[in-house]
């Protein structure tokens, strides 16, 4: 009988240590994350943590997926393809708009008008003096900027009839420009400090000037399900991760161009005349600025309902241990 209780003992020993020790080991294995981005400088971030092995250092196995269109992106996360993404602003709020899915986001980047981000490409021996000058030209742009188009046009006194509109990745687009397919592109770094300016002029901040000063370009953040199945000290972990690479950014802009460099190749030679944006954690982030963005993009009919934007931003409870 004896023995029967000593074997029944250990037994339920072995069941509480297992309990107990079960849910910390799951916590402590590498945790599978995809990453959707598009080839922009909005994916630094991104790019910085794993160059550095932030990700690796916080137990995070690390996929990017690049996007062209935005919008099919963030359906995708939704859709449980990818699991965090970093996406246009005015994709965002469409989506709540439309779909009733709200992005939680955790940082943001801002494009500000002292460091120019953006601009309007063409060649010096072309007319286009100022955005007036578009009519009748052939203007390409970036998926991600499609829905800030209507502004460009606007402040020239254009509908998108009186141009030659052409949607293509900023790769195409330079190539495009550089073959003379194009009068005028619209272009985010990096690519735009690989252009030769002994045969091209810019027209910088585009986004600032004809839109909003500061410009709330890009969120970062992940659907509600995702909370749902991550424990609270791995969001920690990413979150600890992100917030290092923006550390990194912000303390090393120059190796940070670097990083832009080798992980798009095209700009490697150029990449030290690289305009970063404003990387912005979670408590740096310029809501009131986001807030403006949406009721300029309800007034020009890009989305269809008022939005209040507090309930976008995750609650740092959610991502601290």
């Amino acid at each position: 009988m004896t023995k029967i209780l000593t074997l029944i003992i250990i037994i339920l020993s072995a069941v509480l240590v297992v309990v107990i020790l079960y849910p910390q080991l799951q916590e402590n294995r590498p945790l599978r994350l995809k990453f959707a981005c598009d080839s922009s400088v909005s994916a630094l971030p991104f790019l910085t943590a794993i160059d550095d092995t932030l990700f690796e250092k916080n137990r995070i196995l690390p996929e990017l997926v690049y996007y062209s269109d935005p919008e099919k992106a963030l359906a995708g996360l939704f859709a449980g393809e990818t699991d965090i993404g970093v996406f246009p602003w005015s994709t965002v709020l469409k989506h709540i708009s439309t779909q009733r899915e709200t992005l939680k986001v955790f940082m943001a980047i801002e494009f500000r008008p002292a460091l120019p981000v953006d601009v309007l490409a063409r060649a010096k021996k072309s007319k286009i003096r100022t955005i007036v000058d578009l009519k009748g030209k052939r203007i390409g742009y970036p998926p991600v900027l499609r829905d800030y188009l209507p502004y460009l046009l606007t402040a020239a006194g254009l509908k998108p009839a009186d141009v030659k509109l052409t949607e293509a990745s900023l790769t195409s687009l330079v190539n495009k420009l550089n073959a003379n397919e194009l009068d005028a592109a619209w272009l985010i770094e990096p690519a735009v400090c690989p252009l030769d300016l002994a045969n091209f002029d810019t027209l910088s901040s585009v986004t600032t000037r004809y839109i909003t000063s500061p410009f709330p370009a890009f969120a970062i953040g992940f659907s509600p399900e995702f909370i749902k199945k991550t424990t609270r000290i791995q969001r920690t972990r990413l979150k600890i991760a992100l917030d290092m690479a923006v550390d990194r950014i912000d303390g090393n802009p120059d190796k940070a161009k670097l990083t832009l460099g080798k992980n798009f190749p095209y700009c490697e030679n150029a990449c030290g005349f690289c305009r970063l944006p404003q990387y912005q954690r979670l408590v740096e982030i310029n809501r009131p600025g986001v807030q403006i963005l949406a009721t300029r993009l309800l007034g020009s009919g890009i989305i269809a309902d008022t939005i209040d934007t507090k309930g976008l931003f995750v609650e740092p409870s959610v991502m601290m241990r």
